[in-house]
């Protein structure tokens, strides 16, 4: 990281009114050390927003929107991190440095690269579109009609057409004084196995990728003659610009509409995006024919709070739907279902029906979890107790994906209503056991929870509340990071959903603020950066001695993994995969360890005489 600009950023959170920041969009209300309010990111009625001004932070405990000033500053304004940073910086007036990373070399060379993939881009997009209007492919200028593309869409999404040649773009670009290797890096050629470099988009309509800013990353090229060696479409491959998990085709046209409106509506393909956008429907963007990526999910966050799945009404469709709803849910969307008939896809529907039908189906469309409980329920006998038992196992993933805590309840409501009769613990520890076994599964056996503690269950439902104590810690005390950093065994932690922060706070030295303000300048956190937040604000005091408490956390980490092993030992026993001396002998050996570990655990927190304070598992 640039020390300068690091510093920059530490300047900022420390010199930003957090507070009056937030309470230029939000009407905040002191509450002891806070400040409370109605969050300005999704609708609610009691507020659950905090501002924590001395932690410099703000979350929303309903629907996991967090972060710092920076934070709220790129949401509030739709800015990325550095345009967020240069905006603060400007305002507080504090003077930012010049980018210069600690290799200027080899980041030179990087932003050298991505510079030049950007003009052959931008050289090869213009090469297409004169394509296209001088008639070279025929098929192209045929192919519009057809489909029914006006001149005015083909105008606005920069459609274009490659040749039925082998080299007529790189011959085009080499003039323009390109070389060979960069347009392999840039995506635009492909190497054969002998060497060969030849146009990777050949006799195709082409379709150009914008980032959000309105800069072309790469393309997609449709068959223009059906050809069963190659796939009808095909987009560019992964480069300095293109990243395809987290790009949204049409989001540059579509961005400003979505914003106006507050909901976007999500499609498979290039040709449904146009067709939506011609019959006016121009929050229309596209996945780019895979499932939605969570990050994804997450760009889409900063212009709208609802979507709306606008998939193809196939088999394929619907699976995609329910894979990508689950991404949507954990990025706190309220998320409706279009359904089209089996038959059709949006281009065909608004071809055949037009604009109002497919207003008629937006105003009806079903919330994403009536529609994956309905798709999950279908041919299940839900009288019977085995059915009513899959159905849970089945929708237990996708309610422990719903961040938002208002939703989650009522999703939990809906499918103990549809099942009927089973009890609302018997669900609870059905999601537990689903979170469990995404986090690698952990023994169900745990002492008996205070009532503190269950109220922190439900703050942290389906998450490892050991876990969370000890990124609480890290955060919290140097002391206690510190102690952690030399004890810690990665094998301890078992919640996916922490570990990330918890291995990157531990593997990295400097303090935990430090290294967080690391991540953002790059952009690239190890974990969930709301979840993080949620830990910042939970207000649980880790007590005088830091140290002391971070010691005993360990110990009960350590005896839990200890736990695990016995519990991995039993069902080798059962399932008779290791001999009973073997296993006698391996069962003392593990039950005289268990038992002094356990000695230790309870002197160690007192338990011999009074109940320990941190939770329990």
């Amino acid at each position: 990281m640039n020390r300068e600009f690091g510093d920059v950023v530490r300047r900022i959170k420390e010199s930003a009114d957090i507070v009056g920041i937030v309470g230029n969009v939000v009407q905040l209300k002191k509450a002891g050390n806070s400040y409370k309010g109605r969050c300005p990111f999704h609708n609610e009625k009691t507020p659950s927003f905090n501002v924590i001004p001395a932690k410099g932070i703000f979350h929303c405990f309903g629907c996991g929107a967090g972060g710092s000033v920076i934070d709220f500053v790129m949401r509030t304004e739709k800015l990325d991190f550095r345009e967020a940073i240069e905006m603060l910086a400007k305002e507080l007036g504090i003077e930012l440095p010049q980018f210069r990373p600690v290799d200027p070399q080899q980041v030179d060379a990087d932003q050298r690269l991505i510079d030049a993939v950007q003009r052959a881009n931008n050289d090869a997009l213009a090469w297409f579109r004169q394509n296209l209007r001088k008639g070279r492919n025929p098929l192209a200028n045929n192919y519009l009609p057809e489909r029914g593309i006006s001149a005015e869409m083909e105008e606005k999404f920069q459609l274009g057409a490659s040749l039925d040649e082998w080299t007529a773009l790189k011959d085009h670009l080499l003039n323009l004084g390109y070389s060979e290797q960069l347009l392999v890096e840039a995506g635009l050629c492909a190497r054969s196995e002998n060497g060969r470099v030849y146009d990777r988009f050949r006799n195709r309509l082409i379709f150009p990728i914008f980032n959000a800013n309105g800069k072309v990353a790469g393309f997609g090229g449709r068959q223009l003659v059906k050809d069963d060696k190659s796939a009808k479409y095909i987009n560019s491959e992964e480069t300095v610009l293109y990243k395809k998990s987290q790009i949204l085709y049409a989001l540059n046209w579509a961005r400003e509409d979505i914003e106006k409106s507050g909901h976007a509506i999500l499609c498979e393909g290039y040709m449904d995006v146009l067709m939506a956008h011609a019959h006016g429907f121009t929050q229309a963007v596209a996945s780019l024919g895979t499932a939605l990526t969570l990050p994804q999910a997450k760009l889409l966050k900063r212009f709208a709070n609802k979507t709306f799945f606008l998939y193809d009404g196939d088999t394929a469709g619907q699976k995609a739907m329910l894979r990508g709803g689950e991404s949507l849910l954990e990025a706190g969307f309220d998320t409706r279902v279009i359904a089209l008939p089996p038959t059709d896809d949006p281009d065909t529907f608004l071809q055949r029906e037009g604009a109002p039908a497919l207003q008629q189906l937006l105003q009806n469309a079903e919330e994403f979890f009536d529609y994956a409980l309905g798709a999950h329920a279908k041919g299940l006998d839900l009288s019977k107790l085995a059915p009513q038992a899959e159905l849970a196992d089945r929708m237990a993933p996708i309610i422990n994906r719903i961040s938002n805590e208002v939703m989650r309840e009522g999703a939990i409501a809906r499918l103990l209503r549809r099942i009927g009769g089973l009890p609302r613990s018997a669900l609870g520890r059905i999601l537990q056991q689903a979170a469990n076994t995404a986090n690698r599964t952990e023994p169900e056996s745990r002492p008996a929870e205070s009532a503190a503690d269950r109220a922190v269950s439900s703050l942290f439902e389906g998450i490892s509340l050991l876990d969370v104590y000890v990124l609480k810690m890290m955060l919290e005390s140097h002391a206690a990071l510190e102690y952690i950093r030399s004890q810690l065994r990665h094998e301890w932690i078992i919640d996916k959903k922490l570990e990330g922060w918890i291995f990157y706070f531990s593997d990295h030295d400097g303090y935990a603020q430090t290294l967080i303000d690391e991540a953002e300048l790059e952009n690239e956190f190890p974990g969930d950066r709301a979840l993080l937040s949620r830990v910042m604000a939970w207000d649980h005091p880790i007590g005088d001695n830091p140290v002391r408490a971070a010691e005993q956390i360990l110990w009960r980490l350590r005896e839990r993994y200890q736990l695990v092993l016995t519990n991995d030992l039993l069902e080798l026993i059962s399932q008779k995969q290791i001999g009973s001396e073997d296993a006698q002998r391996l069962l003392t050996a593990y039950h005289l360890e268990h038992r002094s570990r356990i000695a230790q655990s309870r002197r160690l927190f007192g338990l011999d005489n009074q109940q320990a304070s941190q939770p329990s598992e």
